[in-house]
């Protein structure tokens, strides 16, 4: 791949105008005490998911008010079933924490995730006969090149249910190889981050190195540029991906190089999915440009600093460098779309 003419994607751009968040309270300027919590109740497994022996995961983003209380609770990603998201938000919303410090102060911590796995204790985490006959199937047609029928039998094994979390993480496997023939890179960074949510040890040791090295070059495809930083941080933790982590290695010199010259200006196609969008970033500014459809809101949510926004072209959100680990949350109808543009060094208005 053209590591460079990736990441040049219509740099031409004029920058926005302006819209400063501006740093104008000194609670912000000292050392932060994070919070710690008081009570945090796992969450209850849903009695239908259990009499039918399925599993699953949700991950969640929330904030933790300056009274200790949990507010804004998001589902980032999951599993796919609704029954385990709701069951997750009942119970990371009924936490409590001593909330977090500034000179003294409570403050809010905003950048808070969690993983919440749904596990079923004693239960035999083989894939079934049904689903393995699937998974072949499906396999066989990938490698065959015959791909018209694929779409039906990944609809296929997911409506006959996936039983447990190998079940499901083997399944997203096939996904991410059918879109890595179909060349449809998005939707396959999607598939490979939905394997990479069940951590290690789900699927084969191999695999997941494997999935970690695709899943840096694409993100460095979609100009997700910290997320490829994180994943190739997690692919290096690896004893046995030395050579996929060295044959990278030039690649993240190149992204961070980029990163670095502030005359660059980096382009992510967003795209809203079951009402929500996030991005990390790697700037302190960015902007919203050519809106197709509906967007809400626009959230900030840094370590210690969240702020909700209107959407509007034309404007430019400048980030004090205080405010560290920023995310931008934009609400809005499925399938909207837009491009978030990330600057540096922006002036303040």
């Amino acid at each position: 791949m053209n590591l460079i003419s990736a990441m040049l994607l219509s740099v031409a751009s004029s920058q926005a105008g302006g819209q400063a968040i501006d740093e104008t309270n000194d609670v912000l300027k000292g050392t932060i005490i994070n919070a710690v919590p008081v009570e945090k109740a796992p969450p209850y497994f849903p009695t239908r998911a259990a009499n039918q022996g399925r599993e699953g995961w949700v991950q969640l983003s929330y904030v933790v008010n300056e009274k200790g209380e949990v507010e804004s609770a998001v589902v980032e990603k999951s599993s796919g079933y609704g029954i385990f998201e709701r069951a997750a938000l009942r119970a990371v919303e009924k936490w409590t924490f001593e909330p977090a410090l500034q000179n003294n102060k409570p403050v809010k911590q905003c950048q808070n995730q969690v993983h919440m796995n749904f596990h079923l204790a004693g239960v035999n985490r083989t894939v079934t006969r049904q689903f393995l006959r699937r998974y072949k199937a499906v396999v066989a047609k990938i490698d065959a090149n015959e791909l018209d029928d694929v779409p039906a039998l990944l609809e296929e094994m997911e409506s006959k249910g996936l039983q447990n979390l190998t079940e499901d993480s083997y399944f997203w496997v096939a996904k991410a190889r059918f879109y890595n023939v179909k060349a449809n890179k998005l939707k396959e960074l999607q598939a490979i981050e939905q394997v990479m949510l069940f951590g290690e040890g789900v699927v084969k040791e191999q695999i997941y190195n494997a999935l970690l090295a695709r899943a840096t070059l694409l993100n460095i495809e979609q100009n997700r540029f910290e997320n490829a930083l994180e994943t190739y941080a997690l692919l290096a933790k690896s004893k046995k991906a030395e050579k996929a982590t060295s044959q990278l290695a030039p690649y993240i010199d190149k992204l961070n190089a980029f990163i670095a010259d502030e005359s660059k200006h980096i382009w992510v196609k967003g795209q809203v999915e079951k009402s929500l969008w996030v991005h990390k970033l790697v700037r302190n500014a960015f902007s919203i440009s050519d809106i197709q459809g509906n967007l809400d809101s626009l959230e900030v949510r840094c370590d210690n600093q969240f702020s909700t926004y209107e959407v509007k072209t034309g404007l430019q959100w400048n980030i004090p460098t205080s405010w560290q680990g920023c995310q931008v949350y934009v609400y809005g109808e499925q399938g909207a779309s837009f491009n978030l543009v990330e600057t540096a060094a922006a002036k303040k208005v």
